[in-house]
């Protein structure tokens, strides 16, 4: 029974039809192109940086502004119906994604300091470093929250009306070419994008597996914390080794590939371990 209520809101979606999903995307898409523009317009005179990187910043004010807006006053649903609910059992899975994406950060960081490519090279400025490690909890939930509402809510779940494969694969390339960093497609930038991809496939792999964004949100949160605070521990000194243990960014390596494919394994074998639990609890 829980299994149909927290899958109802992706179910109502299907019905509707391929159309109204793809326009709903699509139009999602263009309200935050034509927000994050305008809002680049407004600031970028006020604080005197490069355009392109103005707008960057106004992407994620301007999802958050679009989605609701198109939730709200054209599919006619509510933020939570999009894989917010049962905060009871959602809990758990926000723990349980946190733990797991401090396993991932663990075996990245285990393999880099075993091969000599990283060191520990914490920050002088003690004052910053606190700051970080404390004020960036909240940043990194907050992002997380926006973010898994934006790819694995709004983009991921219309999609899922063409194939699941499709929605992952479409949702999890959206994903990785919007936190590109590099402009130039290089080798570093496509192993970037791989990472990327992989670790948005992760994260809806854990949505398909719950029906909701508890799981995905924590795991997230984890390893965005972990990415930006590692430049203020680690030093990654050898770059011929980047093939292994990638940049700071973290998803760029050959061990972040192979975290993220444990995470996710370790994610199906639970979820799958919990269904089986919760159908013997109903049938006896």
């Amino acid at each position: 029974m829980d299994t149909l209520l927290v899958n109802a809101a992706s179910c109502r979606v299907v019905r509707a039809g391929a159309p109204q999903a793809w326009g709903s995307v699509l139009r999602f898409g263009l309200c935050t192109v034509l927000l994050s523009l305008l809002l680049s317009l407004v600031i970028t005179p006020l604080i005197h940086q490069p355009w392109l990187q103005v707008v960057r910043r106004c992407v994620c004010v301007a999802a958050v502004l679009s989605l609701w807006v198109c939730l709200s006053k054209f599919d006619r649903r509510s933020l939570a119906s999009y894989g917010l609910v049962h905060v009871g059992k959602g809990r758990g899975h926000l723990a349980g994604g946190a733990v797991l994406g401090l396993i991932g950060l663990g075996i990245m960081l285990a393999v880099g300091l075993l091969s000599g490519a990283c060191q520990v090279d914490v920050y002088p400025d003690a004052g910053k470093l606190w700051r970080t490690l404390i004020g960036f909890i909240p940043a990194a939930l907050l992002v997380s929250v926006i973010e898994e509402m934006v790819f694995r809510g709004m983009i991921l779940q219309n999609l899922l009306v063409v194939s699941k494969g499709f929605g992952v694969a479409a949702s999890s390339a959206l994903y990785a070419l919007v936190h590109l960093k590099q402009t130039t497609f290089t080798t570093e930038s496509w192993m970037e994008l791989a990472g990327l991809f992989l670790f948005g496939g992760v994260l809806a792999v854990s949505y398909l597996m719950t029906g909701q964004l508890w799981l995905g949100i924590g795991l997230h949160a984890s390893l965005a914390y972990g990415a930006r605070v590692n430049k203020l521990v680690i030093a990654f000194s050898d770059g011929s080794m980047s093939w292994l243990v990638g940049t700071s960014r973290l998803v760029n390596g050959l061990s972040a590939w192979i975290a993220l494919a444990v995470i996710g394994m370790v994610i199906w074998w639970w979820t799958a371990k919990s269904k089986r639990g919760e159908a013997r609890h109903v049938e006896g």
